[in-house]
């Protein structure tokens, strides 16, 4: 994997994907020298997120959207668009948590946790349904840093019990989206190595 993390880019759209690492690295520098400590630490995850994507075999188109994705809900947080705009925040943790679910199925993919699905329809519903379960569990993770954040360092964080309610069913909604089209992509390429093999 850290191979992976190291090798340099092989098309515009893998350079696209770093551009958007290099990004989080500066956005990380920013909020350290201009904001506080709980911007720091969002922006940090989010790098962190950013290196993760890198170190799995993915679509580098997928790569490039998923770290803007990621991108833009820190900063949505930092300048308190989630305050301006009354919808935004569903519409990110629908957008985010369907860009971070197949990551995260990926990444345990890549590190042997999960076996590699079959061409079958049985396997294609098993990639979508733990796709939505790492969806709603990090939705949850997401809602428990919300309330931490909330008790013990700024009532700044809007939460509630509706808020919260409301963010894990969209991400349950934006990872069940992303499963199935995990699944259909995974067991398509299954099926297609299968056919050559033969």
């Amino acid at each position: 994997m850290i191979d992976d993390l190291l090798r340099p880019p092989e098309t515009p759209w893998a350079v696209a994907a770093d551009g958007v690492r290099g990004a989080a690295l500066l956005s990380v520098i920013a909020v350290l020298l201009w904001w506080g400590p709980v911007e720091f630490a969002v922006l940090f995850l989010v790098l962190g997120g950013v290196l993760l994507s890198r170190m799995i075999p993915v679509d580098s188109r997928i790569d490039t959207a998923y770290g803007v994705v990621l991108l833009v809900a820190a900063w949505s947080a930092v300048t308190d668009l989630y305050e301006v705009v009354s919808w935004w925040d569903l519409a990110i943790h629908t957008v985010a948590t369907a860009a971070i679910a197949p990551i995260a199925y990926l990444l345990l993919l890549r590190m042997g946790y999960l076996p590699r699905p079959e061409a079958t329809r049985r396997a294609a519903t098993g990639v979508t349904i733990l796709t939505l379960a790492l969806g709603l569990s990090l939705s949850v993770v997401w809602e428990f840093a919300e309330w931490g954040g909330n008790r013990y360092i700024t009532n700044e964080i809007n939460v509630g019990y509706e808020d919260t309610l409301g963010d894990i069913a969209v991400g349950g909604l934006g990872s069940l989206a992303s499963g199935v089209l995990l699944a259909s992509v995974l067991t398509r390429r299954r099926n297609r190595i299968s056919v050559n093999a033969s």
